[in-house]
């Protein structure tokens, strides 16, 4: 079997090269690799490049839930959620479109289930844990003053969802915002 190529190896082989065979290498590397425009596109663009990047995984968040061809239901995959998801933080250069898309992922579920009533346990479960996984990355970047409204809209649109789901939801809700007052909505 042969040995990986180890980054340390990579940037001795980078330090070799000149200014313009290393603009080759980066430039082989955005046109073989999706990821990479993505990353560029979402570094080096303004907010309407990262919005257009955001919202491409955003309709890969929605079409694990709902066909695009007659919004039927599907069976949503957590693994594939978590795989887009996954793939967003790759190309993502700021904490708040993280959040963005994590909070859009469990909206969908929340929805979800609202529209096709209950749903099996492990969705659910899934489901709360992307909220904490979710509440945490709010609360460790400080976005409590973006987020708030749209986490308090997944409480209020849970109520009444089985499993102990909207308990859940909730108790973690009042965690990360301790000091609010849920506005009935």
């Amino acid at each position: 079997m042969a040995k990986k190529l180890t980054k340390k190896q990579l940037e001795t082989h980078l330090q070799h090269l000149d200014k313009k065979e290393l603009i080759t290498e980066v430039g082989k590397l955005f046109s073989r690799i999706e990821q990479v425009r993505e990353y560029y596109q979402m570094e080096f663009g303004g907010k309407a490049e990262r919005e257009a990047v955001l919202a491409d995984y955003k309709k890969q968040i929605r079409s694990q839930f709902y066909s695009s061809r007659n919004a039927n239901p599907l069976d949503p995959k957590a693994s594939e959620l978590r795989k887009i998801i996954s793939a967003f933080k790759k190309v993502a250069v700021v904490p708040y479109d993280i959040v963005d898309l994590i909070l859009y992922r469990v909206e969908c579920a929340v929805e979800f289930t609202n529209d096709f009533g209950d749903i099996d346990e492990t969705f659910y479960v899934s489901t709360e844990n992307a909220y904490r996984d979710v509440l945490q990355l709010i609360e460790k970047e400080k976005l409590h003053d973006y987020f708030r409204v749209r986490c308090e809209q997944i409480v209020n649109d849970s109520s009444g969802i089985g499993w102990g789901f909207s308990d859940a939801v909730w108790e973690l809700f009042n965690d990360y915002f301790p000091d609010e007052e849920l506005d009935e909505a």
